[in-house]
């Protein structure tokens, strides 16, 4: 056994000087002394937080998943970096194909020691809306079909967690209701619906927004549309993106005041553009502009992120007038909880798995534990 002792962090509230009891993987005890004079003793004058979660990344540090099934593992291998220690593997709108393949790597992917642990996928895409496709290849977008979801993704269901979808293109509802069934989240992302259609989707299983305020019909006051939507129902759990390009700091706050921690989620949608310096590219088939944390193409059009989960929750405590403990909880309880794997992790208590990242007086990652084990250290 060896003990983590400092400030803790865990179910939205701090704790002051703590120890953490850590044996086999799991979290055997939270006390104020340690059991034994004799244990290994990590000290920290930082805070110890459950490990984060990342709901929607694409890719970090070059390395996107739709690249290739070796993508998996070299993500997983940087994760740990950033205070990552779980993530849903994220596509983008492709060929049917392409996106069987991405399924079929994710499936395969056994996980590696001291890496972040694949929790399941999230399909953003190609079931969206032409009207809103953002970065999205907009030839590739079509409409979800019986056939498609019964041999694409019911094939699938125990690797897929969430799939991202405009509502109103879909067509069908009863399909919502099928693969809710499944124990997929479904989120309503890249859509033109109105407030009226994410109701009726509501009824049939929606639980979620895709980064919200981006790429999705807006806040008005005559024709409310899915923005507005995410305010107003208290059924949706909202994923934003906190790096200051993709929302002003005060609609976070705004979002954060309506729907307060247990209903908002931080996430990266990192792209796997963070570790590039600033200059003009050609990747994956676009051509992109990247300025600091913000990534366009050449159009204008946002493309995903350029920041890691650690940067977000440092940017709403430092801009958007929230807690480190609502910040932390948004990024580790809340995206478990969200998707219904919140069982064994997401907490610093006893019985939980051992996944902790432990943030420095700035914020910045110190060190981040998986099953126990040091999988970064600065």
């Amino acid at each position: 056994m060896f003990y983590l002792k400092g400030d803790l962090i865990t179910d939205g509230q701090r704790h002051k000087d703590k120890v953490v009891g850590i044996l086999n993987g799991k979290i055997v005890c939270v006390r104020d002394t340690p059991l034994s004079n004799d244990a290994e003793v990590y000290e920290t004058n930082g805070v110890i937080c459950p490990g984060f979660v990342d709901l929607h990344i694409h890719g970090v540090s070059g390395f996107d998943f739709m690249d290739s099934a070796e993508a998996f593992g070299e993500i997983a291998k940087k994760l740990p970096r950033f205070g990552v220690t779980s993530f849903l593997a994220t596509s983008r709108t492709s060929e049917r194909q392409d996106l069987i393949d991405f399924l079929e790597s994710s499936e395969g992917f056994t996980g590696l020691p001291s890496c972040a642990q694949l929790l399941g996928v999230h399909i953003e895409g190609p079931w969206i809306s032409p009207e809103y496709p953002g970065a999205q290849k907009k030839s590739l977008i079509r409409t979800l079909t019986a056939e498609e979801a019964e041999n694409v993704l019911l094939p699938f269901s125990d690797i897929i967690s969430i799939i991202t979808l405009a509502p109103e293109e879909a067509g069908d509802f009863p399909l919502f209701e099928k693969l809710r069934s499944k124990g997929i989240c479904l989120s309503a992302g890249h859509t033109n619906a109105s407030l009226e259609e994410i109701e009726a989707a509501i009824t049939y299983g929606l639980t979620q927004t895709t980064h919200t305020f981006n790429a999705m019909s807006p806040v008005h006051h005559r024709t409310p549309g899915t923005a507005a939507a995410a305010l107003y129902f208290d059924e949706l759990t909202c994923e934003v993106i906190p790096d200051g390009q993709h929302v002003h700091p005060r609609m976070i706050e705004l979002l954060f005041k309506v729907k307060g921690r247990e209903k908002m989620i931080l996430i990266s949608d990192c792209t796997g553009y963070n570790d590039l310096k600033d200059g003009e590219y050609s990747c994956r088939g676009k051509d992109l502009i990247k300025t600091g944390h913000k990534v366009t193409l050449k159009g204008g059009a946002l493309a995903g992120s350029a920041i890691t989960l650690d940067k977000g929750v440092k940017y709403v405590v430092e801009h958007c007038g929230i807690s480190l403990e609502d910040a932390v909880y948004m990024a580790s309880r809340g995206p478990l909880a969200a998707t219904g794997k919140s069982a064994s992790k997401g907490k610093i208590k006893e019985g939980y798995d051992a996944d902790i990242v432990v943030l420095n007086q700035d914020l910045s990652v110190e060190a981040t534990m998986i099953n126990g084990e040091i999988a970064y250290r600065k």
